[in-house]
């Protein structure tokens, strides 16, 4: 028995991905097609690269409440500079990447210095951005970009879309920086214990700070991909991404207290979440049935998460 329940432990994303994707295979028929689940790789890329950026502050034992209007003001930052002032496509990716970093670093500032818990810092921030999103744009919403930044969120290398070529290649180098950099230990050892950290001579401060700015780089790129790819920037245009990212992080196996999770749990929990609106959409079922389900799943969560906490308690 012990011995299944250790299996279950390490396999259980891919079960519930498996589970997921019988389930909808028999209720929806044209779900398992490889149209429909290329189409669930790509609506998800940007959440996957966003993803991965918020597991690292997770992981440090921190949060990120404000990811979805850094979306929005990175896609009107971006909006603004290709289709009102006209530069030229690298100079608003670039800006666009800068203005994720620089809300990352906003977020991480205000947390170290005010030391106040990340959630509540970036409560204050996520209506910060979100008003200077829409103040800055007029609540209007930019069309007309041009062809060469289109073709990030829709054009294709062969039969490959661009968004997730660029998905992959965030999710390796997330991938590498947390399990074989220096910088990736310091941000474990955050959320395992920031008192023994500090003592070891990790400048925790500055780590803390860092990770919110590597997060507000791929939250970043996430904003580019979907606005490339719906050829539209508002500032709304990703509101649901802070929940769809949390739930994939704490489905993913990322304790609340940090200090553990694996960032390939994190990708296959997007998919998860994916996989459930996309099959719940072909089975006629509404938008509102879809947020009860997703709230569901991480209630049911939370509580894999406390079991698992309980047994490892009762074990030592």
């Amino acid at each position: 028995m012990k011995q299944v329940r250790k299996i279950i432990e390490k396999y259980y994303i891919l079960i519930v991905l498996i589970a997921v994707g019988v389930f909808f295979s028999i209720a929806a028929p044209n779900f398992f097609t490889l149209r429909n689940l290329t189409n669930i790789f790509v609506q998800n890329s940007y959440l996957i690269i966003a993803t991965i950026g918020i597991a690292m502050i997770m992981i440090s034992s921190g949060a990120d409440l404000s990811v979805s209007y850094q979306i929005g003001l990175v896609s009107i930052v971006a909006g603004k500079i290709l289709t009102q002032i006209g530069l030229p496509t690298p100079v608003g990716i670039l800006l666009g990447l800068l203005t994720g970093m620089a809300c990352g670093f906003i977020n991480g500032f205000c947390t170290v210095t005010l030391k106040v818990h990340p959630m509540v810092t970036t409560m204050a921030t996520m209506t910060i951005y979100q008003g200077i999103a829409f103040v800055s744009s007029n609540s209007e919403t930019y069309f007309n970009f041009p062809v060469a930044f289109k073709s990030i969120g829709q054009g294709y290398i062969g039969p490959i879309p661009i968004c997730s070529i660029i998905m992959v290649v965030c999710v390796i180098v997330g991938y590498v920086m947390l399990t074989k950099t220096y910088f990736g230990r310091y941000i474990y050892s955050l959320g395992g214990n920031e008192e023994a950290a500090r003592l070891s001579g990790i400048n925790v401060k500055l780590v803390r700070v860092l990770a919110f700015v590597i997060s507000g780089l791929f939250v970043g790129i996430a904003a580019l991909v979907v606005t490339a790819r719906t050829g539209s920037a508002s500032a709304g245009i990703a509101t649901d991404a802070m929940f769809t990212c949390f739930t994939a992080c704490v489905l993913g196996g990322i304790s609340f207290s940090g200090g553990g999770g694996n960032v390939l749990n994190v990708v296959l929990s997007v998919f998860i979440l994916g996989m459930l609106s996309n099959g719940m959409q072909m089975m006629g079922l509404s938008i509102y049935a879809q947020y009860i389900a997703k709230g569901v799943l991480l209630i049911v969560a939370i509580a894999y998460d406390n079991y698992q906490k309980a047994a490892k308690l009762r074990e030592a």
